[in-house]
């Protein structure tokens, strides 16, 4: 199944930086929902068909790795990237531990972060 490429899904538990991001990257174009709980990541996961879930991995409600997890059995085919203000090199690896597709800095600005997201697609 092809996927909308710029469908994408955020959990992040921070309701002021996830109106921020979904606001932000919806300017750049992508079709975004947002979730601040790993419940609320499968039902909408399962209903949107994000091509694209970026995961904060500090969840009060679960792990990055459970996170994960949900993501990929309610979206199947969709990309996940992690999501965070760990320094650079610390999410880098927690990424390819986990399996995921990508990582983003949440100390980027709105713009790069968008502007990030299109390079991880044409890597994929």
């Amino acid at each position: 199944m092809s996927l909308p490429p710029d469908r994408l899904l955020i959990i992040d538990d921070d309701p002021m930086q996830l109106e921020l991001v979904q606001r932000g990257l919806a300017r750049d174009g992508f079709d975004v929902r947002g979730v601040t709980t790993v419940a609320e990541l499968a039902i909408v996961a399962a209903e949107f068909a994000p091509a694209i879930v970026l995961i904060d991995v500090n969840l009060p409600d679960a792990s990055g790795a459970r996170a994960i997890e949900v993501a990929r059995e309610a979206a199947p085919g969709a990309h996940v990237v992690l999501y965070s203000a760990w320094e650079e090199s610390r999410l880098r690896v927690l990424a390819a531990d986990l399996g995921a597709d990508g990582y983003l800095s949440k100390s980027e600005s709105v713009v790069a972060i968008g502007r990030r997201l299109r390079e991880l697609q044409r890597g994929w």
